[in-house]
């Protein structure tokens, strides 16, 4: 098995591959609207794992060689079928099959204390999609027509998008014709991994309520992002259930880093004392951890004094402060799920119809709600 790949040479096996099949093609082995040998049996000839079979095979998808057919296999087409153009020759031979974009907002990275949960995804990411065999190029988007002429220049085999976006990405992303996905952000163009913000939302509050705090702070994100808006009608929901009033200047409003976080909590301070919170939710750990550090520093004890709770499960404070009571939004199954979806997606086994995937949450308790003195 696998003699017929040369392991020590310089062209990638799964160029090999390539060269042999479509030699085999052309000498009458698969006729014209016969099958290749399946995955498998690919596999075992040549001795490789699973994906340098696929990769191989988009190669022959991408220049209309063969098609790949759900529940049947790898069809034969005839010569100058119609479909998608051969791969430009200019495309460097390793990299095809290859690449995956990962488009996020400039504004996500763009500070130091920029938002963990986006360094994470993206590391997340690059790994799981390194083992299956795609180069990560991660992409910062900001003016229109970026991901149009980064789909040109880069070629990609796919897209995904780190939570919310511009809707001229999506439609730039969408009209590529490419296999795309959504993490952390719902759009109808295209099939969306998402966590239950609503759900989260609405049992931390019952938590906060059920332990008798009337006076609760909530440092909100951004006013557009969907993940806040979903985060706020969870509380609301709560809220009308339990006949309580939202107050406005409980609602306090940020741009999701640390440095807002510590806003928010001299914002806090500077209440009288009648008026002051007795709990802040934070909807995420970034903005927990800033107010954290400043009520820390003026003297306030979590919980006894104040009760905090935060969102996204970031161990980027560990060390520095103690843990916090948290929601795990499950990071790692969002990725798998998006990175099961395009692969499979790329191999023809997945419907390219739209769905929305709400992954499940876990409230992380660290002790860090206690009824209000």
């Amino acid at each position: 098995m696998g003699k017929d790949i040369d392991r020590d040479g310089k062209m990638p096996v799964f160029r090999q591959i390539y060269n042999i099949l479509v030699s085999e093609m052309a000498g009458g082995l698969y006729p014209v609207n016969g099958k290749l040998p399946s995955e498998k049996a690919l596999c075992l000839r040549f001795d490789v794992e699973r994906n340098t079979v696929r990769k191989a095979l988009q190669i022959l998808v991408d220049e209309r060689r063969i098609a790949r057919v759900p529940g049947i296999g790898s069809r034969i087409l005839p010569p100058g079928a119609p479909g998608k153009s051969p791969a430009p020759a200019s495309r460097p031979a390793a990299d095809l099959g290859g690449i995956i974009i990962l488009i996020t907002q400039v504004d996500y990275l763009n500070s130091p204390d920029g938002e963990s949960f986006h360094y994470r995804l993206i590391h997340s990411l690059e790994k799981r999609l390194s083992r299956l065999g795609y180069n990560l190029l991660f992409k910062p988007a900001g003016e229109d027509g970026i991901v149009a002429e980064t789909v040109r220049s880069a070629a990609p085999q796919g897209i995904i998008f780190d939570s919310f976006n511009r809707d001229t990405h999506y439609r730039e992303a969408a009209g590529s014709g490419l296999p795309c996905v959504s993490v952390n952000h719902y759009t109808p163009l295209f099939t969306s991994i998402v966590s239950n913000n609503f759900d989260s939302a609405y049992r931390i509050t019952e938590r906060l309520t059920g332990a008798g705090h009337e006076k609760i702070a909530f440092i909100t994100g951004k006013s557009s992002h969907q993940t806040n808006m979903e985060r706020l009608s969870g509380i609301q929901t709560l809220y009308t259930a339990r006949g309580l009033s939202l107050r406005r200047e409980y609602l306090i409003p940020s741009d999701w880093t640390f440095g807002s976080g510590v806003l928010a909590a001299e914002r806090i301070l500077s209440m009288g004392a009648a008026e002051r919170p007795t709990a802040v939710f934070a909807f995420n750990d970034d903005l927990a951890y800033g107010c954290y550090s400043v009520l820390e520093r003026q003297g306030l004890k979590i919980p006894e004094d104040i009760s905090i709770v935060g969102f996204d499960k970031s161990d980027r404070y560990n060390g520095v402060f103690p843990p916090i009571t948290t929601v795990d939004v499950n990071l790692d199954a969002m990725v798998d799920y998006a990175c099961w979806y395009l692969e499979n997606r790329l191999s023809g086994q997945a419907p390219a119809a739209c769905a929305k995937i709400q992954i499940d949450t876990t409230i992380c308790d660290s002790g860090t709600i206690r009824a209000p003195a």
